[in-house]
C-alpha cells in the first residue's frame, strides 16, 4: 500500500510541477503580448507627435518665423511629448527583455 500511495503522490507532484510551469509560462506569453502591443501603439504614437512636430516647424518656417522655433511654446511641447514616449518606449523594451530573460532561465532548468 506504500508504494502505491507514494506512487499517486508522486504522480500529484508532478501534475501540480507541470500546471504550474504552464500557467507560469501562459502568464509571461500573455505578458510579452501586451508588451508588444504597448510598443506598437506608443511608436504610432511617438510618429505621429513627431509630425505635428514637424509641421508646427514648417509653419513656423513658411512664415517667416523660423528663429522662434526655440521659443514656441508648442514645439516646445510637442518635443516634451516626443521625448516621454521615447522614455515610455524604452522602459517597455527594457520590461520586455527582462520578460523574456525570465523565459530563458526558467526554461533552462526544465531542459536539464
Amino acid at each position: 500500500m506504500t508504494t502505491t500511495g507514494r506512487f499517486w503522490d508522486r504522480l500529484s507532484d508532478e501534475l501540480k510541477t507541470a500546471s504550474d510551469r504552464a500557467r507560469k509560462e501562459a502568464e509571461r506569453s500573455v505578458r510579452t503580448g501586451v508588451l508588444q502591443m504597448d510598443l506598437v501603439s506608443l511608436r504610432r504614437d511617438r510618429q505621429r507627435t513627431r509630425a505635428m512636430l514637424g509641421e508646427r516647424v514648417l509653419e513656423l518656417w513658411s512664415g517667416d518665423k523660423l528663429e522662434t522655433v526655440v521659443s514656441d511654446s508648442e514645439t516646445l511641447r510637442l518635443k516634451d511629448v516626443v521625448h516621454s514616449i521615447e522614455l515610455l518606449i524604452d522602459a517597455k523594451e527594457q520590461e520586455l527583455r527582462t520578460v523574456r530573460a525570465r523565459t530563458v532561465e526558467s526554461a533552462a532548468p526544465a531542459a536539464s
